[in-house]
């Protein structure tokens, strides 16, 4: 996923993008919304919010997280529970687990197209709900997420061809890494299939888990699932989790 073209101008911006590792430095007032574009998802909102990290439990790219004014734009991994009624944002960042313990500062988004952290793939144009903390995967009565729907299923691959492979590094070359994301599945020949772990800034250097077994151009492909994290592409507006129904 590329840096997406902020269109609300912000002094020190926090860098948007998917590629972007979270830190501790807060840059904007809690609750920002701005607008942006990415060359790959499209048109954007993106809200901001801070994250209560644990050491040792990651956040995932496309966490679903829910958010209120009450607690000052505080973002929790949304509870799987029926008719919450509240708010929810999918997470731009992931948060490795290695990472220190606390407080830190994410774009996640609330409008437009985004993967979304799942449990199992959800077939296009089909809806889904809350399944277990902060994941989503086939709905149910009273855990839909209202204003989502999957546009494509975790099971979308997305190829790029002379991908450069270093034997012994974890360091692919690509023409770009439009369409991959930190948490995607990559093969390929010489490639250990593994996660991405990193996007670097110029959309052409991607690192993944594992070291490559080769050097050379090569076809390099992504899944958008793991067999246990699965990334189902969602298109939301101002998404929420169901409430009372009854």
């Amino acid at each position: 996923m590329t840096q997406a073209a902020t269109l609300y101008p912000l002094i020190g911006n926090q860098s948007v993008g998917n590629w972007w590792t979270p830190d501790t430095t807060q840059r904007h007032t809690l609750g920002t919304v701005i607008s942006s574009v990415d060359p790959y998802w499209g048109g954007q909102e993106l809200i901001y919010l801070s994250y209560s990290f644990t050491n040792g439990t990651a956040l995932q790219t496309g966490a679903v997280l829910a958010y209120d004014t009450a607690s000052s734009f505080a973002a929790t991994l949304v509870a799987n529970t029926a008719n919450l009624g509240k708010s929810v944002a999918f997470s731009l960042n992931s948060i490795p687990s290695t990472f220190t313990t606390g407080t830190y500062y994410i774009w996640a988004v609330i409008s437009g197209q985004c993967p979304v952290w799942s449990n199992a793939s959800v077939a296009a144009n089909t809806g889904l709900g809350i399944v277990a903390a902060g994941q989503a995967g086939a709905q149910a009565a009273g855990k839909q997420i209202v204003n989502a729907r999957v546009t494509l299923p975790a099971t979308t691959t997305v190829a790029k061809s002379n991908t450069v492979t270093q034997n012994g590094t974890k360091n692919l070359f690509v023409p770009n890494a439009d369409g991959w994301f930190v948490g995607c599945s990559i093969s390929g020949t010489g490639i250990t299939t593994s996660l991405v772990t990193s996007i670097d800034p110029n959309n052409r250097l991607v690192t993944v888990a594992s070291n490559s077994s080769a050097t050379g151009a090569v076809t390099a492909t992504a899944t958008y699932n793991d067999a246990t994290n699965f990334f189902n592409i969602v298109t939301c507006d101002r998404p929420f989790v169901q409430g009372a129904i009854t």
